[in-house]
């Protein structure tokens, strides 16, 4: 299936029900970076991702995801062992379906391990989002390339 300039509706990650350790961080910037990294990644494969437009139908694609989990991990863990512990998690579960119905589903994660004296959990936890906006892209890639 060639998807160069496919159009697809790139619905905002939702976090309904997700798992967010502990509650005093930011998620919006988390949350932006997974969106930009999944839709920059999507639009280098030759995707045109577009968010929804209110009482408009949706475009030929669309990818729907919702976080599971984001965790920013222990400064003090990652400092002491930082390689084994501490580290900052984010995971995401997903659909890719056409605007009627969904035909393939993807789960995708990323981790930040290391940063020098432990590092920002904050920062760390938003890096994260971006890698598993980059393994999510590929793997919404892989799916459109079996149908």
């Amino acid at each position: 299936m060639d998807i160069r300039g496919r159009l697809c509706t790139l619905y905002p990650v939702s976090w309904q029900g997700a798992v967010v350790l502990p509650t005093k961080f930011d998620v919006r910037p988390v949350a932006d970076c997974f969106q930009g990294a999944l839709a920059a990644e999507l639009a280098k494969w030759g995707l045109d991702p577009r968010m929804p437009v209110p009482g408009m139908p949706d475009q030929e694609l669309v990818i729907t995801a919702h976080i599971v989990r984001a965790d920013p991990g222990s400064r003090l863990m990652r400092w002491l062992f930082s390689m084994f512990a501490g580290a900052a998690a984010f995971e995401i579960e997903g659909q890719v379906g056409d605007a009627a119905t969904p035909f393939g589903q993807f789960h995708a994660e990323g981790k930040r391990r290391w940063a020098y004296a432990g590092g920002n959990s904050q920062a760390l936890l938003t890096d994260a989002a971006g890698q598993a906006g980059q393994h999510a892209a590929t793997q919404i890639l892989a799916i459109l390339a079996a149908r």
